[in-house]
């Protein structure tokens, strides 16, 4: 009985290293994605993005795969009508408020 505590202890004390780590990883990852939509906006200042909009058909017809994203668009596009709040799903509640409360370098914001 001992053994199997001690086993079950263990392997909770590498799950919490691994979500420690995740979750700096994650981080991380965020910070590179606010840089690289700094660097974009800043090189492509002339283009809307207060708004999303569509991918063309074009651009659809090479590539069929980005139809999900314009369904995703036009989802959120159709939400936000409705009453300005997109809900955010349980299972992505955690991610989204890590997401919030993570703090950008000084540098990403420049």
């Amino acid at each position: 009985m001992e053994g199997e505590f001690k086993k079950l202890l263990s392997r909770n004390d590498e799950l919490s290293k691994q979500e420690a780590t995740l979750k700096k990883e994650y981080s991380t990852l965020l910070r590179k994605i606010s840089s690289l939509a700094c660097v974009l906006g800043k090189t492509e200042a002339e283009v809307e993005t207060d708004e999303p909009r569509l991918i063309s058909e074009a651009a659809v017809a090479r590539a069929p795969a980005l139809q999900w994203y314009n369904e995703q668009i036009s989802l959120i596009q159709s939400l936000s009508q409705e009453d300005g709040n997109v809900p955010i799903p349980p299972e992505l509640a955690e991610s989204y408020k890590l997401s919030r409360d993570t703090p950008l370098l000084h540098r990403d914001l420049h």
